[in-house]
């Protein structure tokens, strides 16, 4: 239940970001029924979620000596790396493409969805905590 929350805040960060003018677009999906283009959406936020998961610890440990020297701006690349992953794998799946553009509107673009979702993530906290 936590990763389809997770994923649904990606979604939404990604939707977000595809509002604004920073040459990020999704296709795919039937236009004709209502439910196609909010499941691209929740594909690329599950991705996205999972990549980030997987890929992004260790990504970010092989990078140590660059975001130490950089003081932590080098995060910035690195997701910005996540969402040309995400493109990526997705321009290799049919029924859901994830466009980026330049490396600059990218990169903002980049750090729009990691400040939504660093926003909306403690929504999927589990609130469910044992008291000592």
């Amino acid at each position: 239940m936590k990763f389809v929350v997770k994923a649904a805040i990606a979604a939404l960060a990604v939707w977000i970001v595809t509002k604004l003018p920073l040459d990020v677009a999704v296709t795919g999906g039937n236009t004709s029924d209502w439910w196609s283009r909010p499941l691209v959406f929740l594909g690329i936020g599950a991705l996205f979620v999972l990549l980030n998961a997987i890929i992004k610890p260790l990504i970010t440990f092989i990078a140590l000596p660059l975001l130490i020297l950089t003081l932590g701006l080098f995060a910035a690349v690195i997701a910005w790396f996540m969402l040309w992953l995400v493109a990526w794998i997705t321009s290799n799946i049919d029924g859901i493409h994830l466009e980026v553009g330049g490396f600059w509107k990218t990169l903002l673009a980049a750090i729009v969805i990691a400040i939504i979702t660093g926003i909306l993530d403690p929504l999927a906290k589990d609130r469910k905590r044992s008291r000592r």
